[in-house]
């Protein structure tokens, strides 16, 4: 595996960051979920939801 300090956003497993889902922002971290690193960013909301998307969608998530 990488070093942490090679890998950049998403690929950061706890690093901050924000994901749109039903209308609104959500924070969390980044969380090695399904497919992580393989097209599917998973982000773990500051009150335990898991909410993802497809990595392309690159307008429904950020960095924090």
């Amino acid at each position: 595996m990488e070093a942490k300090e090679n890998l950049k956003f998403p690929y950061v497993v706890g690093q901050p960051a924000a994901i749109f889902h039903e209308g609104k922002w959500h924070e969390g971290t980044i969380e090695a979920g399904y497919r992580f690193r393989d097209g599917i960013v998973t982000i773990r909301t500051k009150d335990g939801k898991k909410l993802w998307c497809g990595e392309s969608r690159k307008e429904l998530y950020k960095p924090l």
